[in-house]
C-alpha cells in the first residue's frame, strides 16, 4: 500500500484522492453510488463569498443564512466535460439558490450562478423528488458569480486546513 503525506496535500489533492477512492469502491460493487463531498465544499465556498453562518447539519431548505440574513441553497456538481444533469432540490423555501459546477478531470469550478426564488420558480420543472433545474437552464440564467466562487476556491484548494 502507497504511503500518503495527507498533511503536505493541497484540498484540491485530498479531493481528487478521495473522489478516486470512492470511483474504486463504487466500481468494486461495495457502493451503489460513486458520491463525493462536493456538496459540502459548495456550502464552505458560499460561506466564504457571502459571509454568515452554517446551520446544523441536516437542514433541508437552506445551507447558508449569508450576513444580510438570506438564506441560501447551494447545489453543487462535479460532472465530466460534457456531461449534464439537473440541480434537484426539496423545495424552494429560500431565498437565493447558487448553483456551481465544476469539472470532474480537472477540479476547476467552470461557473457559479445565483438566483432568485422568483426567478428559479420560472426555471425549474416539476419532479416528484421535488423541483429540478436543469443544468443548461442555470448556466444560462441567474446572475453571474463565478469570479468571487473561483477566488474562493483557489483560496480554499490550496490551503492546507481552515484553522
Amino acid at each position: 500500500m502507497a504511503d500518503f503525506d495527507l498533511e503536505a496535500m493541497t484540498l484540491s489533492d485530498l479531493l481528487a484522492l478521495h473522489g478516486s477512492v470512492q470511483r474504486e469502491i463504487h466500481r468494486r460493487g461495495v457502493s451503489r453510488t460513486a458520491g463525493s463531498i462536493e456538496g459540502e465544499v459548495g456550502e464552505r465556498l458560499a460561506l466564504m463569498v457571502y459571509g454568515g453562518t452554517l446551520p446544523t447539519a441536516g437542514t433541508r431548505a437552506y445551507d447558508l443564512v449569508d450576513a444580510e440574513g438570506r438564506k441560501i441553497q447551494v447545489k453543487t456538481r462535479t460532472l465530466p466535460r460534457g456531461h449534464d444533469r439537473m440541480f434537484q432540490f426539496h423545495s424552494l423555501d429560500f431565498d437565493i439558490a447558487v448553483c456551481i459546477r465544476f469539472e470532474r478531470g480537472t477540479g476547476h469550478l467552470d461557473w457559479a450562478r445565483e438566483f432568485a426564488v422568483a426567478e428559479l420558480c420560472e426555471l425549474v420543472s416539476p419532479h416528484s423528488a421535488g423541483p429540478r433545474l436543469a443544468m443548461g437552464r442555470a448556466q444560462a440564467n441567474g446572475h453571474d458569480v463565478t469570479p468571487g466562487f473561483r477566488a474562493a476556491w483557489d483560496a480554499l484548494a490550496h490551503a492546507g486546513s481552515l484553522s
